[in-house]
């Protein structure tokens, strides 16, 4: 049967209230940690720093033309001869670092005063490698009296899976994850109750206990759904899919992307471009395009964002925000008013594959929203 994306497109924008999808926005897209492919090996995982994949850059309303960029170029004093601006002439080093450079204020406050929104899809690559386990176990109606704890047992598999992480992978490398075979299932859900059991061994939320009472009673399964026929130890085959979802769903915008070899071949494949036709999509070198080069930036910051969100618990992340400096405060206040801007453009602007931790510390740290009590 043929996969029809208007309707998906059009039950997306439904089910999320997703604002002006029929804008003939511009986006300008740069990435950051596309490790290409994530894969278990026998020591872990083919890549030893686990940092979200980020997908982003800026965004045009229709009328608005891209603001000729020599003023921001003098602004970050670019010499001459520099033939295009990338992050590292902005900043350097970790997060903090990086708010601490006033180039990055110069340019948050550049892109503000010429009311540019930004959009960034950021990724936790271990979390949307293992969600599929409950998933799977949720496509069989014999569980569908746990479907509305969903998202909350996809949480705690990742909080719990963290607490010893190499062991979590050597588990999923042992049952040759994602691909369980089939009747292998009551062996891997047998060890990954173990795994829970062992390393959260009381429990003192309902989404932990639903989540060991659903792994305990999985294992009369004899098949995952969307854990079978795959190819063993590959959890991230590409980020191919991050970068056709806003084409599709954009349809009246136009997309420039920079040049990568593996992107143009995904979006140019006969299947996506029969899927994308008339939806002006193209590659462009970042030299020649300005847009590209403040995609560059802005993607560069975003991933430097979401690794120091990722990395620190929530009273780490309020210790160290209450240490900045004046300098690291304003600047996070340009970023903070930057993302509230153009979430208020449309709520598909801003997207985020991660844990609901990882959400709600996000929410407290940079919108001060009230912390979620397990959090502190």
């Amino acid at each position: 049967m043929e996969f029809d994306w208007s309707v998906m497109r059009a039950m997306m924008i439904q089910a999320h209230g997703i604002r002006r999808a029929d804008d003939k926005f511009a986006f300008y897209y740069d990435e950051t940690n596309n490790i290409r492919k994530f894969l278990l090996t026998d020591d872990g995982t083919n890549v030893t720093e686990h940092k979200n994949f980020v997908l982003g850059g800026i965004v045009i309303q229709e009328g608005q033309t891209l603001p000729e960029i020599k003023s921001l170029r003098d602004a970050l004093g670019m010499q001459d001869n520099a033939p295009e601006i990338k992050f590292k002439h902005v900043a350097s080093g970790d997060f903090e670092a990086v708010l601490a450079s006033r180039k990055m204020a110069r340019f948050l406050t550049w892109l503000t005063e010429h009311q540019l929104a930004i959009h960034y899809s950021s990724i936790n690559i271990v979390y949307w490698s293992i969600v599929d386990i409950i998933d799977s176990i949720l496509a069989s109606e014999r569980f569908d009296a746990f479907g509305h704890g969903r998202r909350e047992m996809k949480n705690e598999l990742y909080r719990i899976a963290c607490m010893d992480k190499p062991a979590f992978l050597a588990l999923m490398k042992h049952h040759g994850y994602p691909d369980i075979q089939h009747g292998k299932v009551t062996d891997f859900m047998a060890d990954l109750a173990t795994f829970l059991s062992f390393h959260n061994p009381t429990v003192d939320n309902l989404p932990t206990h639903m989540l060991k009472e659903l792994v305990r009673k999985a294992q009369v399964l004899t098949e995952l759904p969307f854990l079978v026929d795959n190819d063993a130890d590959v959890l991230i085959d590409s980020f191919s899919s991050f970068f056709t979802m806003p084409v599709l769903l954009f349809k009246n915008a136009t997309h420039v992307f920079d040049r990568e070899i593996q992107v143009e071949k995904s979006l140019n494949a006969d299947g996506f471009k029969q899927r994308a036709r008339g939806i002006n999509f193209r590659f462009s070198d970042s030299k020649a395009d300005p847009g590209i080069q403040l995609a560059d930036v802005t993607v560069g910051l975003i991933g430097k964002y979401q690794d120091f969100v990722e990395a620190h618990r929530l009273p780490e992340l309020l210790a160290h925000k209450k240490a900045w400096s004046t300098a690291q405060t304003e600047t996070f206040e340009l970023l903070r008013s930057l993302i509230n801007y153009s979430n208020n453009m449309s709520n598909a602007f801003i997207h985020r594959v991660t844990a609901m931790d990882s959400e709600w510390k996000n929410d407290a740290f940079m919108h001060g929203l009230p912390p979620i009590p397990h959090l502190l």
